[in-house]
């Protein structure tokens, strides 16, 4: 009987993950391209203004767009069998236009302070506020087709996105600025996949101009405490670039955003397919009272067997790694490049262990401790960067993460028994080690060779190692 429930269960899951895994590879395939191109193209300085530019953007859609598309994604289920998904969506809308409101407003108050302290050019600054929109819409977009199942036309977008952002960044970095040119490539391919998402799926939404007070006030207690939550979360995840370049630091900037750019583009795409497969699976089973336990326990025991040898990967190779994305470029992002893997590692594990919020509509206890890990992140940040520079804002994102990950494991509700903390504990260290075993191994094979065929092989061989003693112990990984 337990056989047959894990096997129901993996096989639910991997169909899913691999439903979404083709168009997350092409990010990271298209990545491999596009930040070495960025990295060639762009001066140290302007790479750091994009990356600045691009932690506002992200800011900003986290307190507005992230919050609103995220209540669509929680209730959309409880809505439709309700027949209320016209009013639902009406309201959602509504508090968009409130948004983007408010956003232009504190541009205008605002967007001369950030210019003056961080060195960002006023014509970036607008045109990051204009990307805001089609950001928005994209997020509610990816919202739907998550629901409606639609994992094609979410890989078919995401192909169209990445071709026509760089071709287009190519176009224009002839006769404008090269992080203007990146911006507004951006703009444009986001307004162009809006447009052909929203004909495909062709929503057939009745707007009302009015709010339901009932909807309203259920979707602001799940979402608004999300504001903070993330807001925390960036810091921690963000805040070291616009520390190095408040206090001048703009190699350092550079360093962190080439670092940044390449972990994220290369690592986000896959750790995140597992949240974002499953999410509305795990949300259906808990709303027609079917057990989740087993179901999220294997999920995360899935997502540790996939991603601790990538995570270990980064770690054990991450001088490798710097070589062959930057040649002689940026020798110093090995610094970083591990402590950012890791630290998305635990970013992206605390998202499943952190359902429990979004199923019980406690997120304002998730906002609680996500405060605090955000407090510790930024006196982390301002104590050593001053002394350790690179190493120092590496050592405080990591902290802050591991820090907010277990506050959050060690807060239980009596009343939700969802994941068996045994079994995932167990095929974590059974990966770890078999991530190191696949690492010694891999070394025992080669003399020290500073030759990228040799670090590409290298990798390869270590990943090669990793996968088939994790097919080998399958039994004693997953049981």
């Amino acid at each position: 009987m337990l056989n047959s429930v894990l096997n129901k269960n993996y096989n639910i899951i991997i169909s899913t993950f691999l439903s979404y895994l083709p168009s997350r590879f092409l990010v990271v395939l298209n990545s491999l391209i596009i930040v070495p191109v960025l990295a060639h193209m762009m001066s140290a300085k302007e790479i750091g203004v994009f990356q600045l530019a691009i932690g506002i953007l992200n800011l900003v859609c986290t307190c507005s767009t992230d919050w609103i598309t995220k209540s669509a994604l929680r209730f959309y289920e409880k809505y439709r069998c309700a027949g209320k998904l016209d009013e639902f969506f009406s309201n959602l809308i509504l508090l968009t236009m409130i948004v983007y409101t408010i956003i232009i407003l504190c541009f205008i108050l605002f967007s001369d302070f950030v210019v003056e302290k961080f060195f960002i050019p006023k014509q970036v600054l607008f045109m990051t506020l204009i990307i805001i929109i089609p950001v928005g819409i994209r997020q509610f977009l990816y919202q739907m087709l998550r629901v409606l199942n639609r994992p094609f036309l979410y890989t078919f977008s995401i192909v169209i996105y990445q071709i026509s952002l760089l071709a287009l960044f190519l176009l224009f970095t002839g006769f404008m600025p090269n992080v203007f040119a990146v911006l507004t490539g951006m703009a444009i391919s986001m307004f162009l996949i809006d447009f052909y998402i929203l004909k495909q799926i062709s929503l057939k939404l009745k707007f009302a101009c009015a709010f339901n007070l009932t909807i309203l006030t259920e979707s602001l207690r799940y979402a608004l405490p999300q504001i903070i939550t993330n807001t925390s979360i960036w810091a921690i995840l963000n805040i070291n670039k616009f520390v190095f370049q408040y206090d001048r630091l703009f190699s350092d900037t550079a360093v962190a955003g080439v670092s940044w750019l390449l972990i994220t583009s290369m690592l986000t795409p896959i750790f995140s397919t597992f949240l974002f497969a499953v999410f509305p699976t795990i949300i259906k089973q808990f709303e027609t009272k079917i057990k989740i336990k087993p179901f999220v326990t294997n999920t995360i025991q899935l997502y540790c067997v996939l991603f601790i040898p990538i995570a270990g990967l980064f770690c054990y190779y991450s001088k490798e790694i710097t070589s062959i994305a930057f040649g002689n470029k940026y020798p110093q992002a090995y610094i970083l490049i591990s402590f950012f893997a890791v630290s998305l590692f635990f970013h992206e594990l605390m998202k499943l262990f952190n359902i429990k919020y979004h199923l019980k509509n406690k997120t304002y206890i998730e906002m609680a401790v996500s405060l605090l890990a955000g407090l510790i992140c930024l006196n982390l940040n301002f104590m050593l960067i001053p002394e350790f520079h690179l190493a120092g804002a590496g050592f405080a994102m990591l902290a802050s993460i591991l820090i907010l990950f277990f506050m959050n494991i060690f807060i239980q509700f009596k009343d939700i028994n969802y994941v068996s903390y045994f079994r995932v504990l167990k095929t974590a260290v059974l990966s770890v080690l078999i991530g190191g075993l696949s690492f010694v191994f891999t070394e025992l094979l080669f003399v020290p060779e500073n030759i990228v065929y040799f670090s590409i092989l290298k990798i390869l061989l270590y990943i090669f190692f990793c996968y088939m003693l994790s097919i080998v112990f399958a039994k004693q990984l997953l049981k």
